[in-house]
């Protein structure tokens, strides 16, 4: 019911994979073991101080190609009774550029060179993409439709300081442009309720990204989870989280503002509950989704209404 409620009001993935596609779409998650350039070893003292040292989207571990083999054959038998869905490859654990072109090109082609793969996706860094990493990406582009996932979380640098994400607004803002002269589509990755930031923020991020022309968003309730920096912060009481009611209405103000054309692939993040420390409401990704209706139909917003 809900995502029937959204779906008036938002150009969300599902319906436009299934018009693409030809059907039903789902992805399997992939894990190449490259771990993130910023961590401990790496560019950056310790990583994102919102990120827990598992990181997030970790796939079964083991080669990718035997990952692969195991996600379509999960696929496989839950649709016994129906049409096998299109698959997704998604490069999703960590930072899925973090290797040399001579480990990343054998690593990616095999996936795109995979018969059952219907499409390809690939999360990583703006600070992650050296030109021979770009030119990879781009021959697997002409041979599987491809887009990127790249984090952004906030268009403001001191935001992006205080949770030590290891790069500016300038460096997504380049990644961008190398996208458009190959003709990538990118997704951006951002997270509403950063420490510091209130709705007048949030609605800058929504206009930035409409002036670069991302291709589609990812859209993030900041949580907070075990194991990362912010944990220490909530428990000293040094962190103020929003409420569901105040997620759901800057999100729906964020939609307002990004044109009509852009893709929604998330309004909620998917927290592991075992965690998930706070705040208590995004253990309750349907409810989450229910309140964001609400407040659009409340402020009788559609996305693009104000870009």
């Amino acid at each position: 019911m809900d995502a029937a409620r959204l779906a008036r009001r938002v150009n969300l993935l599902g319906p436009w994979l299934r018009r693409t596609l030809g059907g039903l779409a789902l992805k399997i998650s992939l894990d190449a073991g490259l771990g993130c350039p910023h961590r401990p070893g790496g560019l950056g003292p310790g990583g994102c101080a919102y990120c827990p040292p598992g990181g997030a989207g970790r796939g079964q571990g083991g080669a990718v190609a035997k990952q692969l083999a195991q996600g379509l054959e999960r696929l496989q038998s839950r649709s016994r009774k129906g049409p096998t869905p299109r698959v997704l490859a998604y490069f999703q654990a960590y930072t899925a550029t973090n290797a040399p072109a001579e480990v990343l090109e054998p690593l990616f082609m095999e996936v795109a060179r995979h018969p059952a793969v219907a499409g390809i996706i690939v999360a990583t860094r703006p600070d992650c993409l050296p030109p021979a990493t770009w030119e990879i990406l781009a021959r697997m582009a002409r041979r599987r439709p491809l887009w990127l996932e790249l984090g952004l979380q906030s268009a403001h640098d001191p935001t992006l300081a205080r949770i030590n994400r290891g790069h500016d607004v300038a460096c997504f803002d380049e990644a961008m442009a190398q996208a458009r002269d190959r003709g990538m589509k990118v997704v951006a990755h951002v997270i509403l309720g950063l420490p510091g930031e209130d709705i007048s923020h949030t609605n800058a991020t929504a206009r930035h990204l409409a002036r670069q022309g991302v291709w589609g968003v990812k859209l993030h309730n900041l949580m907070v989870l075990a194991g990362a920096h912010l944990a220490k912060e909530h428990r000293a009481g040094e962190l103020r989280l929003w409420s569901r009611e105040e997620y759901a209405g800057a999100a729906a103000a964020f939609l307002a503002r990004l044109p009509h054309g852009v893709l929604v692939h998330r309004l909620a993040a998917d927290p592991g509950p075992d965690r998930l420390l706070a705040p208590g409401w995004a253990s309750n990704k349907d409810a989450v989704l229910a309140a964001i209706a609400q407040a659009l139909e409340e402020a009788n917003l559609r996305q693009g209404d104000l870009a």
